[in-house]
């Protein structure tokens, strides 16, 4: 065995940012479940498993200057650029490592509050999943936080067959990683073409439909993995038991909640059975469940119900998107979800108004509207899963979250991988297109004028797209800058100041 143990090292992973990681969406979780957390403006240490290219853990990094975080993986391309951008950034408090989780737990490292693996756990042997449990076992406080996410049955159910497939065609030619990709997606449609009983049914005939539309770095990183495994709850559950782990809710807020994924029926069924592991899996049933976002922790701290309360009366929240793309109709596995705009359309209007409530003041304005307190609560839960609005992270130095976004937007030109920059206002990232950072480069140099900037763009043959079709000519696409950038002013640069970017 290679020192890649059949996992794909030949491309990069995507660039991505993954919200759910971040420690203020953690707290969140635990604290609609009743448990005590650390406040996180106390100085705390952080940990990322498979970092990949460290984009999450430098965005977080940024965030909060007065933790110290690390990345680890294998891939030493990985961490090459992760370093890369820490240094840009001039973060000090992030340390990253190209260790395998095997080495990593003998690393002279600290006990982390927070330890983060996202994705991986489903891409790798049953020996490293157990290299990962003993990890947390050595290295997680008492009272710290882990997440861990990965491929779930049975919604897999349909589209592992497919892996499985392509995973012997990537075995049986030899060819570049990006061809055997592309032959083994025009395997499984020739196989389609040709009548493949399997490849008849609809469920298989749409998922694949969506695989030749997908990013190409992640389907190589999802489907040629040798160890690829698709995990029930139970299995995950009793791994995470063995490192004395209690099992929270979904870092994803609104899959914490029944009456918006769930029929009365199902609702009622799940009562009916007591074993905590067996509900959580049934549930997975009911939903058909394709992936998991699991919030554990070592040691519960329960609050009371009047503690909890107090903490949330506490919180203060903003809009993190312009107030008229709230919407209050969305598709769940319901079906239309249809927001009440009595409870959600007031408490949007609040914030557009003030800026930054607390839930106090929020209750305190609302209540002669017929909001009470815990539905305020749930509401704003449901808008923060939405990525409406979020809590606010108060008293952290923004200047490392400013180089950072200052790092990210200088390279934009150049380099468009990195779509997010870091909100020191919610310790969390924000989705910001490389065309909204061409945007903000007047922000860093004001010598760097839009007609600058079009110059620039021009020489590189730079060219737009609207509407789905391609500006062909300098002044259409001239024209589409300045109209972007005249939007953008408007409407979206408040916001972003108002984050803090």
């Amino acid at each position: 065995m290679t020192w890649n143990e059949g996992y794909v090292t030949d491309i990069p992973y995507t660039p991505g940012f993954y919200h759910h990681l971040s420690p203020a969406n953690l707290r969140l979780v635990l604290l609609m479940k009743r448990v005590n957390v650390t406040p996180l403006t106390a100085p705390f240490t952080y940990c990322e498993l498979a970092c990949g290219l460290g984009i999450t853990t430098n965005i977080l990094a940024a965030a909060y200057p007065h933790a110290q975080f690390y990345g680890m993986d294998f891939n030493p391309t990985h961490i090459l650029t992760a370093r890369s951008l820490a240094k840009a950034a001039g973060l000090t408090n992030v340390t990253f490592a190209d260790k395998s989780f095997k080495e990593y737990i003998n690393e002279d490292l600290p006990e982390f509050d927070f330890i983060c693996l996202h994705g991986i756990y489903s891409w790798i042997s049953e020996e490293n999943r157990q290299a990962i449990v003993d990890f947390i076992s050595k290295k997680l406080k008492i009272g710290g936080v882990v997440y861990v996410s990965y491929n779930t049955m049975p919604g897999w159910a349909v589209t592992a067959p497919l892996q499985r497939l392509m995973l012997q065609y990537k075995s049986a030619v030899n060819t570049s990683i990006e061809q055997r990709l592309s032959g083994a997606l025009a395997f499984l449609e020739q196989l389609k073409n040709t009548k493949s009983v399997y490849l008849q049914n609809p469920a298989a005939v749409r998922r694949l439909e969506q695989l030749k539309s997908q990013n190409r770095s992640y389907l190589v990183h999802e489907y040629f993995n040798e160890h690829w495994t698709a995990l029930y709850f139970d299995q995950v559950h009793d791994s995470m038991d063995r490192a004395k782990l209690t099992y929270i809710g979904s870092a994803h807020l609104i899959d914490n909640m029944d009456n918006l994924n769930l029929t009365g029926e199902a609702i009622q069924e799940l009562a009916k059975i007591h074993d905590p592991v067996y509900r959580e899996v049934v549930r997975d049933f009911y939903l058909n469940s394709t992936f998991r976002r699991d919030v554990y922790v070592r040691g519960v701290d329960m609050l009371t119900p009047a503690a909890q309360t107090e903490q949330f009366r506490a919180m203060k929240f903003m809009l993190t998107v312009e107030p008229d793309q709230v919407k209050l109709e969305h598709q769940t596995a319901l079906g239309k979800l249809q927001l009440q705009e009595n409870v959600y359309q007031p408490i949007t209007n609040c914030l557009r108004e003030a800026g930054v409530l607390s839930i106090a003041e929020l209750e305190a304005k609302l209540s002669a509207q017929g909001i009470n307190l815990q539905r305020l609560i749930q509401s704003l839960i449901v808008m923060t899963g939405m990525s409406y609005t979020h809590p606010l992270v108060e008293g952290t130095d923004p200047t490392a979250a400013q180089r950072f976004n200052q790092a990210v937007i200088q390279r934009s030109l150049q380099d468009g991988s990195i779509s997010y920059l870091c909100s020191p206002v919610i310790g969390n990232g924000v989705m910001v297109p490389r065309l909204e950072q061409w945007c903000l480069l007047g922000e860093l140099d004001p010598q760097q004028s839009l007609e600058h900037l079009w110059d620039s763009l021009k020489a590189s043959g730079v060219k737009f797209t609207k509407e789905g079709k391609t500006l062909e000519t300098p002044e259409e696409n001239w024209q589409f800058l300045q109209e972007s950038a005249e939007k953008f002013a408007l409407n979206r640069r408040p916001i972003l100041k108002k984050l803090g970017i």
